[in-house]
C-alpha cells in the first residue's frame, strides 16, 4: 500500500492549510426560467429545421430541372425538343392542368409565372416552338443558347405560387362584385 501524504513538518509550513476545492458548477439551469426558454428555443429551432427542409423537398425539381437543361448542347438538332420537354414537365409538376399548354398558351404561361421578367414573349420564343412542329423552321445557334439562359433562368425565378395567387384575386373580385350587386 502506497504511503500517505504526510503533511511537511518544518516550522514554517506547519500553519499552512490545504486549500479547500470548491463543487463544480453545474452547467444545468437551476431556475424554471432558464428551461422554458430552453424549450422555447428548442422549439423554435425545430420549426426552423422544417421550414429549411420543406423548402429544400418543394424545391428539389428546380435542381433536377437545371441539370438536365445544363446537360443540353446547342448544337445538337433535339435541342429545342428537349428543352421543350424539361419546361414542360416543371409546368406539369406544378400544376397537372399545365399537360394541354402548347404554343403561345405554353409561353404565357412561363411568363405567368414569372411575373417579374416577362422573358418569353418575343420572336425568337415563337420561332423555337414552330421548330418542335415544323422541321423547315431552324434556330440558329445563338438563339438556342439564348433560350438555354432563359430556361435555366427561369427554372431558378418562377414562383410556382402566381398562378394561385392570381386565381385567389379574381377568385376575391368576383366575390366583392357578386356582394356590390347584392348590397
Amino acid at each position: 500500500m502506497p504511503d500517505l501524504h504526510t503533511p511537511p513538518s518544518t516550522y514554517i509550513l506547519r500553519e499552512l492549510h490545504d486549500v479547500a476545492v470548491p463543487e463544480s458548477v453545474s452547467w444545468v439551469p437551476q431556475t424554471i426560467g432558464w428551461k422554458i426558454l430552453a424549450v422555447v428555443g428548442a422549439i423554435v429551432l425545430m420549426y426552423l429545421g422544417y421550414r429549411l427542409a420543406h423548402h429544400w423537398w418543394d424545391n428539389r425539381y428546380r435542381k433536377e430541372a437545371i441539370e438536365a437543361i445544363s446537360r443540353l448542347t446547342p448544337d445538337d438538332a433535339s435541342m429545342p425538343k428537349a428543352l421543350f420537354s424539361i419546361l414542360k414537365i416543371v409546368l406539369i409538376h406544378l400544376d397537372s392542368s399545365h399537360a394541354r399548354l402548347f404554343d403561345t398558351a405554353f409561353l404565357r404561361k412561363l411568363d405567368e409565372l414569372n411575373p417579374k421578367h416577362k422573358m418569353f414573349d418575343d420572336e425568337v420564343s415563337k420561332r423555337w416552338l414552330q421548330s418542335i412542329v415544323d422541321p423547315s423552321v431552324e434556330l440558329v445557334k445563338t438563339e438556342r443558347l439564348q433560350l438555354l439562359e432563359r430556361a435555366t433562368e427561369w427554372v431558378k425565378e418562377h414562383d410556382e405560387n402566381a398562378h394561385n395567387i392570381e386565381k385567389r384575386t379574381l377568385a376575391y373580385k368576383a366575390r366583392a362584385l357578386k356582394g356590390g350587386r347584392h348590397g
